[in-house]
């Protein structure tokens, strides 16, 4: 008898935690599923450089804007001339950069 008694003194006590674990497993799920997913990701330092640099060139000056239109219409109409003397200054100033 002592031996059922124990038995039965177990199996209501692993009955009722098993129970209060049940609840809270549900608990869990439900907040679970309450919870939007979401992705997330992590750029290294180079590439944020880099999406710096690229949301800055999409802000370009206005100015910067209006000579290149002017410098596409000279050179559709034939009237953009080429100075090669500050060509070749600009050319060797920037071999002499490198040598030096």
């Amino acid at each position: 008898m002592k031996i059922n008694s124990t038995q039965q003194y177990i199996n209501q006590s692993y009955a009722a935690n098993n129970a209060g674990t049940t609840a809270k497993t549900s608990a869990n799920q439900a907040q679970k599923t309450e919870e939007p997913l979401s992705d997330s990701i992590n750029l290294s330092a180079t590439t944020r450089d880099l999406q710096k640099i690229s949301a800055a060139s999409a802000e370009a000056p206005e100015g910067r804007a209006r000579k290149v239109e002017n410098l596409k219409q000279q050179v559709q109409s034939d009237q953009y001339t080429v100075n090669a003397e500050q060509i070749a200054e600009k050319m060797i100033g920037s071999i002499m950069d490198q040598v030096t």
